[in-house]
């Protein structure tokens, strides 16, 4: 094993000092705000590159499942791109899925806990 292996093994367990939470939202927010509009538009592969590009923000913690869902999307889009109709309904379960993958990584929507729910933990 060369040095470089070692060195790549150590940092691996190492903690940054520093998070890129705050980056990451704040790009997820942009994709959405353009997913969102492209969608609106009707510019459907617009609208796919970003759901792409939110893939991207959220790949690096998904689960195996989650890969081999969002691949699904691809061939099933590559299949019906001439089709308006089925690509619209087939991105917006795509847009769906990286919405609810979103969520169980934590970044999406917060809820609030009520007094009760508080007291209660």
């Amino acid at each position: 094993m060369s040095s470089d292996d070692n060195n790549f093994e150590e940092s691996e367990s190492r903690i940054s000092k520093f998070n890129s939470t705050i980056a990451i939202l704040y790009r997820l927010d942009i994709l959405w705000k353009d997913a969102h509009n492209h969608s609106r538009m009707g510019q459907l592969m617009k609208w796919n590159w970003d759901l792409d590009r939110v893939w991207c923000e959220l790949a690096a913690e998904a689960k195996l499942e989650e890969e081999k869902s969002f691949a699904s999307f691809s061939s099933e889009i590559s299949k019906v791109k001439n089709n308006s109709e089925t690509l619209y309904k087939t991105l917006l379960r795509k847009e769906i899925f990286l919405r609810k993958v979103l969520q169980k990584q934590g970044k999406g929507i917060e809820y609030r806990q009520t007094n009760e729910e508080y007291m209660s933990d």
